[in-house]
């Protein structure tokens, strides 16, 4: 039993060995791996970079050749005789000069000259490289390279003007104008009066009286009268009557504002006031004055004796000289009175009677 164990035992060693080193094997060939594939793009890096420098720098020797070929001036303009020295241009006069009076050594003056063309094109090639084309003005006498100041003349005369010139071509049809409407213009002013016309026939006769006759017909049967709404109300502090409805109002003389519950007056005037409230479950005295605006115009009170019934009503009226804007309204006078708002038992009304007398005050 114990050598077999021991056989065990290493031939398990011998498996893990060989598990490990082909652990080790895969793991090295995954960083060959790694390592070839950065190499490979450091190259492909690198020959980017080198196709794109070698495409500049053609780029920039295309530009220096286009650039040198535009500073290279023709032979035989203006510029360039500025810039070659006095020598070479007596020289070429001289050439030209010779060829003139021999036509013998014309061959001799072509090829001489063009010697001298050459040589200096080459010269000014050079000076317009070396000096930035700018020609150096230097003295003759002592040839130090010092520039030569010229000292302008003075202005002379205004030449005689030109013959005028001829004339030009045909401008540009403008635009056409914006078309006119047809909406007629203003009235003009009125004319004349003319002659008066043939009497007309005589028209139908008219009412009785005066305007003002007319105008008091409107505000002569004016009549308002109020009711309670069919509920039973406690009185508390301002004690105004609020729970009205209308059963019928003049609307040009009076104005109800329910909200507030007074009557307002529309027309000046001479009005009788009448009122009447019921009471119920009163205690000892009951009270309510009907009001003009703030002042108390007439006043009903009540009282009862032990063993009595607690309810009654109490009527009131009277005649009062009202101006327009005026409020008619019924005022409690102590709190925590019950009253009775049903039909025909709490009501206000005012009927205006006439005009207010001159004079007259509320």
């Amino acid at each position: 039993m114990p050598p077999k164990s021991f056989s065990e035992k290493f031939a398990n060693l011998e498996n893990r060995d060989v598990k490990h080193s082909a652990c080790v094997c895969r793991r090295q060939c995954n960083n060959c791996k790694i390592f070839l594939g950065f190499f490979v793009l450091s190259l492909s890096l690198h020959l980017v970079t080198l196709f794109c420098y070698l495409d500049l720098r053609s780029e920039v020797k295309r530009e220096i050749l286009e650039k040198n070929r535009g500073d290279v001036i023709p032979v035989g303009s203006a510029e360039s005789r500025e810039l070659v020295p006095p020598e070479l241009q007596l020289l070429d006069m001289s050439y030209s000069a010779i060829d003139m009076q021999s036509g013998v050594h014309r061959s001799r003056g072509l090829r001489d000259s063009r010697l001298a063309a050459e040589s200096m094109e080459s010269v000014v090639h050079r000076v317009k490289r070396s000096q930035g084309g700018k020609r150096p003005e230097q003295d003759r006498n002592g040839g130090n390279g010092k520039r030569k100041e010229r000292k302008k003349g003075k202005k002379g005369p205004p030449g005689a003007p030109g013959p005028p010139g001829p004339p030009g071509p045909a401008g540009i049809p403008g635009i056409p104008g914006i078309p006119g409407t047809n909406a007629p213009g203003p009235p003009g002013p009125p004319g004349p009066a003319g002659p008066p016309g043939p009497q007309g026939p005589p028209g139908p006769q008219g009412p009785s009286g005066g305007g003002e006759r007319v105008r008091l017909r409107d505000y002569q049967p004016a009549v308002v009268h109020l009711q309670g709404q069919e509920t039973t109300i406690q009185v508390k502090e301002e004690g105004v009557l609020r729970n009205w409805k209308m059963i019928s109002i003049h609307h040009k003389v009076f104005k109800m504002h329910s909200h507030s519950g007074q009557l307002e007056v529309l027309v000046d005037g001479t009005y009788f006031i009448y009122s009447q409230v019921y009471y119920l479950n009163f205690t000892d005295i009951a009270s309510y004055e009907v009001m003009v605006d703030k002042t108390p115009f007439l006043r009903c009170t009540r009282s009862i004796e032990t063993g009595q019934r607690k309810f009654n009503t109490c009527y009131t009226a009277g005649v009062c000289l009202l101006r327009a804007r005026q409020k008619i309204s019924i005022r409690m006078v102590y709190e925590d009175t019950s009253i009775s708002m049903t039909n025909h038992t709490t009501f206000l009304g005012s009927i205006r009677l006439g005009e207010a007398p001159s004079g007259g005050h509320a």
